[in-house]
């Protein structure tokens, strides 16, 4: 066999190289370069941003080119003409006269330049409207990334949960099995009743479910990660704690008002919200510029005749047989059937709107921030309460087997006691990576600047 075909039949007998586990800064950055509202957002910030392009075009000049090749047919056939025959008195006399057919060629060349000087500042307030707009996509675009940085840093979180919580159940079963264990030799050595055996395979049974359900869970939670990372379904994917995160201390938020002051100057969306009224502002002055008259200059050069080329030819010789045309021109619409007017109302009342939303996003901000911090406070206040119920749970295990090995109490206070104790570790878990969620989110709402 040759080298080559059995380096490939090896390679197809290993296993394929598991994607290495991500940490958080990692998802994040690769949620930035793939996540799909993210690329929404680009999108319509590109938008503006040509929508800003354009806008140049109503006070930049513009350059026409007219080039036309023809043939001009005209059939024989008669014309009426008056002549007078007569002076005193005046008589006329109607002749008519035929005219033969005719066949030319006829070719048009023109060039002509129009250059906008004044339209009651329109054009002028439509590139300020169109560069506020482009600004307020910019910003949008950073609220879709900071929103985006939320959701990510929490689903990866919900998997840290899954993980470990699926280690606290795979640690519970074993702890039932060294249980049933210890409960048959007992029953072996006449210590105990039957009953206490089969009690015991129930508690590992339950436990092997739980820890079964908690692996779908797990998948679950990878899978939901891996979407907002742009990525497609991974049920394999794997993330690296923070090692911090078993031994973080929360400490108290700012105060409300301090935390919606940060917001004002911090959130995108409030930043986006006074650009988009801007924008209106703008489109306001751009409505009342139709009471303004408008001004323009044109100049063209032309050229027309019957020869394509030559001396005297339209495409010939371009310092003779040409026309050129310089002008001002000045146009006022004195009235449009009330359109100026309804159209600046329109804008002021547009204006309004994005004031007024603008208000509502405030408060909404403000109710984020409150949700966030008291969940924060509450949920931090949890984890600290869980951490003293996980240290009484394992000191109530401790004493609970002591009892046992001295035969002064039953199974079922052993079984109580790791139940409890179970109940602990998942609920430390459960509180502490909350608690880490919650101040992720009071982040997202001050726009980041915790």
């Amino acid at each position: 066999m040759r080298p080559t075909l059995t380096a490939a039949l090896l390679a197809l007998s290993l296993p394929a190289t598991a994607a290495p586990p991500l940490t958080l800064d990692e998802a994040l950055a690769a949620a930035a370069r793939a996540n799909l509202d993210v690329k929404l957002a680009e999108a319509d910030r590109a938008a503006a941003g040509v929508e800003e392009y354009a806008s140049w075009a109503g006070v930049l000049p513009r350059l026409d080119l007219q080039a036309q090749f023809g043939n001009v047919y005209t059939a024989a056939g008669q014309q009426l003409t008056i002549t007078a025959v007569a002076l005193n008195p005046i008589q006329y006399e109607k002749v008519v006269v035929a005219t033969p057919s005719s066949d030319f060629e006829n070719y048009v060349l023109n060039l002509q330049l129009t250059l906008p000087i004044f339209d009651g500042f329109r054009s002028w307030a439509q590139i300020s409207r169109t560069q506020a707009l482009d600004r307020a996509a910019v910003k949008q675009l950073d609220e879709s990334r900071l929103s985006v940085a939320f959701d990510v840093t929490r689903k990866f979180y919900e998997v840290v949960r899954a993980e470990k919580s699926l280690q606290v159940l795979q640690e519970s079963v074993r702890r039932s099995e060294e249980l049933l264990r210890r409960t048959e030799a007992l029953y072996q050595a006449g210590r105990a009743p039957r009953s206490d055996s089969y009690a015991a395979q129930v508690t590992l049974g339950n436990d092997r479910i739980a820890a079964e359900q908690q692996q779908a869970r797990v998948s679950d939670a990878r899978v939901a990660l891996s979407l907002a990372l742009g990525d497609e379904a991974r049920p394999e994917l794997e993330v690296v704690p923070p090692a911090w995160l078993e031994s973080t201390s929360f400490q108290e938020p700012p105060p409300q008002q301090q935390l919606v002051d940060l917001a004002a100057k911090h959130r995108p969306l409030l930043a986006a919200d006074e650009q988009r009224i801007l924008a209106a502002r703008q489109e306001v002055r751009a409505a009342q510029g139709g009471y303004w008259p408008s001004l323009s200059a044109s100049a063209s050069y032309g050229r027309q005749g019957p020869w394509l080329g030559g001396t005297y030819g339209v495409y010939g010789d371009p310092s003779v047989q040409y026309g050129v045309n310089v002008a001002l021109t000045l146009t006022w619409n004195l009235f449009e059937g009330r359109a100026t007017s309804a159209n600046v109302q329109r804008a002021g009342v547009s204006e309004l709107r994005a004031r007024l939303q603008s208000e509502q996003a405030l408060q909404q901000v403000s109710s984020e921030i409150a949700r966030a911090r008291a969940a924060y406070r509450s949920l931090s206040r949890s984890a600290d309460m869980a951490a003293e119920n996980l240290k009484a749970a394992q000191e109530n295990l401790r004493l609970a087997e002591k009892r046992f090995e001295a035969g002064s109490t039953t199974q079922l206070e052993i079984r109580d006691a790791l139940l409890k104790l179970t109940q602990s570790q998942l609920a430390l878990l459960q509180a502490r990576v909350d608690a880490v969620i919650a101040r992720a989110d009071l982040n997202r709402a001050v726009g980041g600047a915790l």
